[in-house]
């Protein structure tokens, strides 16, 4: 297989990164002066601009987050990389989109760019997450539909590429859900035994955060709470 010189590589792996963390989705809110971690869930992305400002706005955001896994993706085949280092570029831009140095290394839940980099990677992995997130929508349960999407992946991916693709995927759904469980020390610090163990499973399952509003400003400011840009 062809392997691309060490130093095209390495600007390649860093420019997945970046390009993974530009926040979209902050950006576009910032521009209808929203910012997004000072309302609803506080966190830096689409579905918070969503519920906050509107379809309209967060129609313009997904397409460009999808376009934020696929990119990187394409410029690693094109510059004559192997299925591994394309694989490892994909993995690249959901790290950057989940924690990106702009916001302090906490940013957003990076499921349009991991859907977006496994869509480049096989289009075989798109049709899955996309019956997973419709089933999901379907039956107002959105972000259950998501995490099944990406349970399922590693197990087609074995499937449809062997080993190391679904260790790829594998690392796409451990990346969703740390960023699902940001703050969770602190949530279960504020909890009784009995209840720990129900916060988990709702922050893993549906990505809820107890006493956290969804719409409207928070109690907490949210560039303080995240470091600031």
């Amino acid at each position: 297989m062809n392997h691309p010189p060490t130093a095209v590589a390495a600007i390649v792996l860093i420019g997945a990164y970046l390009v993974g963390s530009v926040p979209v989705a902050w950006l576009l809110g910032r521009w209808r002066h929203l910012e997004l971690r000072d309302v609803g869930s506080g966190n830096p992305g689409t579905s918070n601009l969503f519920r906050n400002a509107g379809t309209g706005i967060a129609a313009l955001s997904g397409p460009l987050q999808f376009a934020q896994g696929v990119i990187p993706v394409l410029i690693a085949r094109a510059v004559g990389g192997d299925q591994a280092f394309i694989e490892i570029v994909a993995v690249c831009a959901v790290v950057g989109n989940g924690w990106p140095i702009w916001l302090g290394f906490n940013g957003q839940r990076g499921i349009a760019v991991a859907t977006g980099a496994a869509a480049a990677i096989d289009p075989a992995l798109l049709v899955i997450l996309l019956i997973c997130f419709t089933v999901g929508a379907l039956s107002h349960a959105i972000a259950v539909g998501v995490l099944a999407g990406f349970s399922l992946l590693p197990i087609a991916a074995a499937w449809i590429g062997g080993r190391g693709l679904a260790l790829t995927c594998c690392a796409l759904l451990l990346a969703i859900v740390l960023r699902r469980l940001e703050g969770l020390t602190a949530d279960l610090r504020k909890a009784d035994s009995r209840q720990q163990r129900r916060i988990l499973v709702r922050r893993a399952l549906l990505d809820e955060r107890p006493g956290k509003v969804l719409v409207g400003t928070r109690e907490e400011p949210g560039p303080a709470e995240h470091g600031g840009v």
